[in-house]
Protein backbone atom coordinates (compact mmCIF):
# COMPACT_ATOMS: atom_id res chain seq x y z
CA UNK A 1 0.00 0.00 0.00
CA UNK A 2 1.45 3.27 -1.04
CA UNK A 3 0.08 7.13 -0.43
CA UNK A 4 0.14 9.87 -2.43
CA UNK A 5 1.01 8.23 -5.84
CA UNK A 6 0.42 10.52 -8.94
CA UNK A 7 -1.96 8.71 -10.99
CA UNK A 8 -0.84 10.69 -14.40
CA UNK A 9 1.69 7.83 -15.16
CA UNK A 10 -1.13 5.18 -15.02
CA UNK A 11 -3.37 7.14 -17.59
CA UNK A 12 -3.23 7.15 -21.19
CA UNK A 13 -4.08 11.12 -21.00
CA UNK A 14 -1.09 11.06 -18.73
CA UNK A 15 -3.22 13.34 -16.72
CA UNK A 16 -4.11 13.28 -13.23
CA UNK A 17 -3.19 14.31 -9.40
CA UNK A 18 -2.11 12.12 -5.95
CA UNK A 19 -4.12 9.06 -5.03
CA UNK A 20 -4.41 9.68 -0.86
CA UNK A 21 -4.19 5.47 -1.34
CA UNK A 22 -2.50 3.12 -3.97
CA UNK A 23 -2.54 -1.05 -4.24
CA UNK A 24 -1.61 -2.63 -7.13
CA UNK A 25 -3.80 -6.27 -6.83
CA UNK A 26 -2.62 -9.54 -8.94
CA UNK A 27 -5.18 -11.86 -6.98
CA UNK A 28 -8.41 -12.17 -5.60
CA UNK A 29 -7.07 -12.63 -1.82
CA UNK A 30 -4.85 -9.02 -2.46
CA UNK A 31 -8.17 -7.83 -4.29
CA UNK A 32 -10.37 -8.54 -1.02
CA UNK A 33 -7.80 -7.51 1.21
CA UNK A 34 -7.17 -3.70 -0.03
CA UNK A 35 -11.18 -3.50 0.13
CA UNK A 36 -11.02 -4.11 2.99
CA UNK A 37 -8.51 -1.66 4.23
CA UNK A 38 -10.62 0.54 1.97
CA UNK A 39 -13.75 -0.16 3.95
CA UNK A 40 -11.82 -0.15 7.50
CA UNK A 41 -10.97 3.44 6.75
CA UNK A 42 -13.90 4.31 5.34
CA UNK A 43 -12.21 4.92 1.65
CA UNK A 44 -14.01 5.92 -1.71
CA UNK A 45 -12.91 3.59 -3.86
CA UNK A 46 -11.79 3.48 -7.59
CA UNK A 47 -10.77 0.85 -9.84
CA UNK A 48 -8.59 0.70 -12.79
CA UNK A 49 -6.43 -1.28 -15.25
CA UNK A 50 -4.79 0.58 -17.85
CA UNK A 51 -6.05 3.67 -17.74
CA UNK A 52 -7.02 4.54 -21.13
CA UNK A 53 -10.71 5.53 -20.79
CA UNK A 54 -10.09 7.49 -17.54
CA UNK A 55 -9.71 11.48 -17.21
CA UNK A 56 -8.73 12.11 -13.61
CA UNK A 57 -8.51 15.52 -12.29
CA UNK A 58 -5.45 17.49 -10.68
CA UNK A 59 -6.47 16.95 -7.55
CA UNK A 60 -6.54 13.20 -8.04
CA UNK A 61 -8.02 11.17 -6.20
CA UNK A 62 -8.91 11.08 -1.93
CA UNK A 63 -9.51 7.34 -1.49
CA UNK A 64 -8.14 4.25 -2.26
CA UNK A 65 -6.77 3.66 -6.04
CA UNK A 66 -6.32 -0.56 -6.81
CA UNK A 67 -4.86 -1.21 -10.04
CA UNK A 68 -5.80 -4.50 -11.41
CA UNK A 69 -2.67 -6.59 -12.05
CA UNK A 70 -4.21 -10.13 -12.72
CA UNK A 71 -2.79 -12.12 -15.41
CA UNK A 72 -3.22 -15.59 -16.86
CA UNK A 73 -4.72 -16.61 -20.00
CA UNK A 74 -6.18 -20.20 -21.31
CA UNK A 75 -8.01 -21.95 -24.00
CA UNK A 76 -9.59 -24.34 -25.02
CA UNK A 77 -10.17 -25.79 -28.11
CA UNK A 78 -12.72 -28.22 -29.62
CA UNK A 79 -13.25 -30.56 -32.34
CA UNK A 80 -15.68 -28.67 -33.79
CA UNK A 81 -13.71 -25.71 -34.50
CA UNK A 82 -14.90 -23.23 -31.46
CA UNK A 83 -12.25 -22.00 -29.01
CA UNK A 84 -13.25 -21.28 -25.62
CA UNK A 85 -10.55 -18.25 -24.23
CA UNK A 86 -10.52 -17.47 -20.52
CA UNK A 87 -8.32 -14.28 -19.66
CA UNK A 88 -7.53 -12.62 -16.64
CA UNK A 89 -8.58 -9.09 -15.92
CA UNK A 90 -5.15 -7.42 -16.03
CA UNK A 91 -3.63 -8.31 -19.42
CA UNK A 92 -3.04 -6.25 -21.94
CA UNK A 93 -5.64 -5.95 -24.33
CA UNK A 94 -4.13 -5.59 -27.88
CA UNK A 95 -1.46 -8.31 -26.36
CA UNK A 96 -4.28 -10.80 -26.57
CA UNK A 97 -5.58 -10.17 -29.58
CA UNK A 98 -2.09 -10.19 -30.82
CA UNK A 99 -1.99 -13.71 -29.18
CA UNK A 100 -5.49 -15.31 -30.72
CA UNK A 101 -4.32 -14.02 -34.31
CA UNK A 102 -1.17 -15.65 -34.31
CA UNK A 103 -3.08 -19.06 -33.17
CA UNK A 104 -5.97 -18.28 -36.57
CA UNK A 105 -8.28 -17.64 -33.67
CA UNK A 106 -11.41 -15.40 -35.50
CA UNK A 107 -13.38 -13.14 -33.54
CA UNK A 108 -11.13 -10.34 -31.54
CA UNK A 109 -9.19 -8.85 -34.49
CA UNK A 110 -11.21 -5.96 -35.53
CA UNK A 111 -10.76 -4.84 -31.57
CA UNK A 112 -6.62 -4.55 -32.62
CA UNK A 113 -5.56 -1.55 -31.54
CA UNK A 114 -7.30 -0.51 -28.41
CA UNK A 115 -5.28 0.22 -25.41
CA UNK A 116 -6.41 -1.01 -21.87
CA UNK A 117 -6.58 -3.81 -20.25
CA UNK A 118 -9.00 -7.22 -20.67
CA UNK A 119 -11.14 -6.34 -17.35
CA UNK A 120 -11.97 -2.64 -19.25
CA UNK A 121 -13.37 -3.99 -22.06
CA UNK A 122 -16.51 -5.37 -20.84
CA UNK A 123 -17.52 -2.04 -18.84
CA UNK A 124 -17.28 -0.04 -21.97
CA UNK A 125 -18.80 -2.64 -24.63
CA UNK A 126 -15.48 -1.85 -26.52
CA UNK A 127 -16.37 -1.51 -30.13
CA UNK A 128 -14.21 -0.70 -33.44
CA UNK A 129 -14.96 -1.50 -36.92
CA UNK A 130 -17.81 -3.32 -36.92
CA UNK A 131 -17.11 -5.29 -34.36
CA UNK A 132 -17.35 -5.36 -30.14
CA UNK A 133 -17.05 -7.36 -26.99
CA UNK A 134 -20.79 -8.58 -26.67
CA UNK A 135 -20.28 -10.49 -30.15
CA UNK A 136 -17.64 -12.99 -28.53
CA UNK A 137 -17.81 -12.53 -24.77
CA UNK A 138 -19.92 -15.60 -23.05
CA UNK A 139 -19.41 -14.57 -19.03
CA UNK A 140 -17.32 -12.46 -16.71
CA UNK A 141 -16.65 -13.31 -13.62
CA UNK A 142 -16.48 -10.75 -11.22
CA UNK A 143 -15.94 -9.71 -6.90
CA UNK A 144 -19.53 -8.26 -5.82
CA UNK A 145 -18.86 -6.26 -2.80
CA UNK A 146 -22.54 -5.79 -2.53
CA UNK A 147 -22.25 -9.62 -1.35
CA UNK A 148 -18.63 -9.79 -1.20
CA UNK A 149 -18.50 -13.00 -3.41
CA UNK A 150 -16.78 -13.88 -7.09
CA UNK A 151 -20.19 -14.57 -9.03
CA UNK A 152 -19.80 -15.09 -12.83
CA UNK A 153 -22.07 -13.21 -14.63
CA UNK A 154 -23.26 -14.83 -18.20
CA UNK A 155 -23.14 -12.43 -21.09
CA UNK A 156 -27.48 -11.29 -21.13
CA UNK A 157 -26.51 -10.42 -17.19
CA UNK A 158 -24.12 -8.17 -18.67
CA UNK A 159 -26.78 -6.17 -20.91
CA UNK A 160 -24.29 -5.04 -23.06
CA UNK A 161 -25.38 -2.22 -25.79
CA UNK A 162 -23.98 -0.03 -27.14
CA UNK A 163 -20.72 1.50 -25.36
CA UNK A 164 -22.77 0.69 -22.33
CA UNK A 165 -23.18 -2.21 -20.07
CA UNK A 166 -24.29 -3.33 -16.30
CA UNK A 167 -20.90 -2.28 -15.03
CA UNK A 168 -21.21 1.07 -16.86
CA UNK A 169 -24.63 1.40 -15.29
CA UNK A 170 -23.58 0.59 -11.38
CA UNK A 171 -20.41 1.88 -11.10
CA UNK A 172 -18.19 0.74 -8.21
CA UNK A 173 -20.34 -2.31 -7.63
CA UNK A 174 -18.33 -5.05 -9.53
CA UNK A 175 -14.53 -5.67 -10.03
CA UNK A 176 -14.27 -7.90 -13.20
CA UNK A 177 -11.64 -10.41 -12.57
CA UNK A 178 -11.73 -13.00 -15.87
CA UNK A 179 -13.76 -12.80 -19.44
CA UNK A 180 -14.17 -15.25 -21.03
CA UNK A 181 -14.85 -15.53 -25.07
CA UNK A 182 -16.41 -17.85 -27.53
CA UNK A 183 -13.73 -17.71 -30.73
CA UNK A 184 -13.21 -20.02 -34.02
CA UNK A 185 -10.77 -21.71 -35.66
CA UNK A 186 -13.18 -21.25 -39.05
CA UNK A 187 -12.60 -17.92 -41.45
CA UNK A 188 -15.29 -15.66 -40.36
CA UNK A 189 -14.05 -12.13 -41.41
CA UNK A 190 -16.41 -9.19 -40.33
CA UNK A 191 -15.16 -6.62 -43.63
CA UNK A 192 -18.55 -4.89 -43.56
CA UNK A 193 -17.37 -1.70 -42.22
CA UNK A 194 -16.34 0.66 -44.71
CA UNK A 195 -12.78 1.56 -43.85
CA UNK A 196 -12.22 -2.36 -43.98
CA UNK A 197 -14.47 -3.13 -46.84
CA UNK A 198 -11.82 -0.87 -48.81
CA UNK A 199 -8.55 -2.32 -47.73
CA UNK A 200 -10.45 -6.05 -48.74
CA UNK A 201 -12.10 -4.67 -51.84
CA UNK A 202 -10.31 -6.95 -54.09
CA UNK A 203 -9.94 -10.28 -51.78
CA UNK A 204 -11.63 -11.30 -48.76
CA UNK A 205 -9.27 -11.92 -45.83
CA UNK A 206 -7.81 -15.81 -44.77
CA UNK A 207 -6.71 -15.24 -41.71
CA UNK A 208 -7.30 -13.05 -38.64
CA UNK A 209 -3.75 -11.77 -38.78
CA UNK A 210 -4.70 -9.78 -42.04
CA UNK A 211 -7.55 -7.93 -40.82
CA UNK A 212 -5.30 -7.02 -37.86
CA UNK A 213 -2.69 -5.21 -39.89
CA UNK A 214 -5.75 -3.54 -41.84
CA UNK A 215 -7.07 -2.15 -38.45
CA UNK A 216 -3.78 -1.37 -37.22
CA UNK A 217 -2.90 1.00 -40.26
CA UNK A 218 -6.51 2.51 -40.09
CA UNK A 219 -5.74 3.45 -36.32
CA UNK A 220 -2.58 4.64 -37.10
CA UNK A 221 -3.83 7.22 -39.41
CA UNK A 222 -7.05 8.16 -37.21
CA UNK A 223 -5.35 8.19 -33.56
CA UNK A 224 -2.56 9.90 -31.89
CA UNK A 225 1.06 8.12 -31.30
CA UNK A 226 0.79 7.32 -27.60
CA UNK A 227 4.37 7.82 -27.29
CA UNK A 228 4.02 11.40 -28.24
CA UNK A 229 0.72 12.79 -27.22
CA UNK A 230 -2.37 11.78 -24.41
CA UNK A 231 -5.26 10.61 -25.35
CA UNK A 232 -7.67 8.28 -24.56
CA UNK A 233 -9.15 6.95 -27.41
CA UNK A 234 -12.45 8.27 -28.89
CA UNK A 235 -13.80 10.72 -26.16
CA UNK A 236 -17.34 11.09 -27.46
CA UNK A 237 -20.17 8.52 -28.16
CA UNK A 238 -21.96 8.78 -31.42
CA UNK A 239 -25.33 9.98 -30.57
CA UNK A 240 -28.35 7.56 -31.79
CA UNK A 241 -31.57 9.49 -32.30
CA UNK A 242 -34.62 8.96 -32.79
CA UNK A 243 -35.75 7.56 -36.30
CA UNK A 244 -37.92 10.77 -36.70
CA UNK A 245 -34.82 12.75 -36.27
CA UNK A 246 -32.22 11.21 -38.10
CA UNK A 247 -34.86 11.71 -40.89
CA UNK A 248 -34.82 15.59 -40.23
CA UNK A 249 -30.71 15.17 -40.05
CA UNK A 250 -31.02 13.68 -43.07
CA UNK A 251 -32.66 16.32 -45.51
CA UNK A 252 -30.31 19.07 -43.81
CA UNK A 253 -27.13 16.80 -44.14
CA UNK A 254 -27.88 14.22 -47.09
CA UNK A 255 -24.27 13.11 -46.80
CA UNK A 256 -24.35 12.44 -42.70
CA UNK A 257 -23.52 9.03 -42.47
CA UNK A 258 -25.89 6.77 -40.19
CA UNK A 259 -26.75 3.40 -38.96
CA UNK A 260 -29.13 1.00 -37.60
CA UNK A 261 -28.89 0.63 -34.06
CA UNK A 262 -30.94 -0.59 -30.62
CA UNK A 263 -33.55 2.28 -29.96
CA UNK A 264 -33.13 4.53 -33.81
CA UNK A 265 -29.94 5.46 -36.00
CA UNK A 266 -26.59 6.17 -34.75
CA UNK A 267 -25.10 9.14 -36.42
CA UNK A 268 -21.52 9.91 -36.97
CA UNK A 269 -20.56 13.04 -34.68
CA UNK A 270 -16.95 12.52 -36.55
CA UNK A 271 -19.10 14.09 -39.27
CA UNK A 272 -20.87 16.98 -37.55
CA UNK A 273 -17.75 17.52 -35.86
CA UNK A 274 -15.92 18.13 -39.46
CA UNK A 275 -18.50 18.98 -41.85
CA UNK A 276 -20.73 21.28 -39.65
CA UNK A 277 -18.86 22.68 -36.65
CA UNK A 278 -15.09 22.65 -38.87
CA UNK A 279 -14.37 21.43 -35.44
CA UNK A 280 -10.71 19.21 -36.33
CA UNK A 281 -7.70 21.14 -34.02
CA UNK A 282 -10.66 23.10 -32.21
CA UNK A 283 -8.27 23.34 -28.64
CA UNK A 284 -8.26 24.69 -25.03
CA UNK A 285 -4.99 25.13 -23.95
CA UNK A 286 -3.58 22.04 -24.03
CA UNK A 287 -6.02 19.86 -25.37
CA UNK A 288 -7.52 19.58 -28.71
CA UNK A 289 -9.49 17.57 -30.89
CA UNK A 290 -7.18 15.51 -33.02
CA UNK A 291 -7.24 16.19 -36.82
CA UNK A 292 -7.21 13.30 -38.10
CA UNK A 293 -10.38 12.39 -36.07
CA UNK A 294 -12.12 14.80 -34.07
CA UNK A 295 -13.98 12.31 -32.12
CA UNK A 296 -10.57 11.81 -30.12
CA UNK A 297 -9.08 14.16 -27.52
CA UNK A 298 -5.15 14.52 -27.65
CA UNK A 299 -3.40 16.45 -24.83
CA UNK A 300 0.39 17.71 -25.05
CA UNK A 301 2.26 17.76 -22.07
CA UNK A 302 1.16 21.50 -21.26
CA UNK A 303 -2.54 20.28 -21.09
CA UNK A 304 -5.02 19.81 -17.79
CA UNK A 305 -7.66 18.09 -16.68
CA UNK A 306 -9.51 21.52 -16.72
CA UNK A 307 -8.46 21.84 -20.05
CA UNK A 308 -10.17 18.89 -21.41
CA UNK A 309 -13.39 19.74 -19.52
CA UNK A 310 -13.79 23.03 -21.19
CA UNK A 311 -12.98 21.64 -24.41
CA UNK A 312 -15.43 19.09 -24.06
CA UNK A 313 -18.09 21.44 -22.65
CA UNK A 314 -17.73 23.69 -26.01
CA UNK A 315 -18.26 20.49 -28.22
CA UNK A 316 -21.27 19.75 -26.42
CA UNK A 317 -22.55 23.07 -26.57
CA UNK A 318 -21.81 23.56 -30.19
CA UNK A 319 -23.37 20.38 -31.21
CA UNK A 320 -26.52 20.60 -29.17
CA UNK A 321 -27.02 24.46 -30.49
CA UNK A 322 -26.37 23.84 -34.27
CA UNK A 323 -27.96 20.21 -35.13
CA UNK A 324 -29.98 19.46 -31.88
CA UNK A 325 -27.46 16.65 -30.49
CA UNK A 326 -27.05 15.92 -26.73
CA UNK A 327 -23.61 14.22 -26.98
CA UNK A 328 -22.46 11.21 -24.10
CA UNK A 329 -19.27 11.13 -23.41
CA UNK A 330 -17.16 7.29 -23.48
CA UNK A 331 -14.19 8.61 -21.02
CA UNK A 332 -15.19 8.21 -17.34
CA UNK A 333 -14.16 11.21 -15.67
CA UNK A 334 -12.88 11.72 -12.13
CA UNK A 335 -12.94 15.39 -10.95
Amino acid sequence: MQENVPLAEFTTFKLGGPARFFVRVSSAAELQEALAFGEHKNLAVLVFGGGSNLLIGEKGFDGLVIKIELHGISAVPDDNGNVALSVAAGENWDELVAHTCAQGWWGLENLSGIPGTVGAAPVQNIGAYGADISHTCTQVEVYDRQCKQIVILSASECAFAYRDSMFKQQVGRYIIMRVYFALSTAAQPNTAYRDLSEAFSTHAPTMPQEVRAAVLAIRARKFPDLNIEGTAGSFFVNPVVSAEKAAALAAQYPDLPQYDAEGGKKVSLAWILDKVLNAKGMSVGGARLFEKQPLVVATNNTATADNVMQLKDSVIAQVKEKVGIDVDVEVRIII
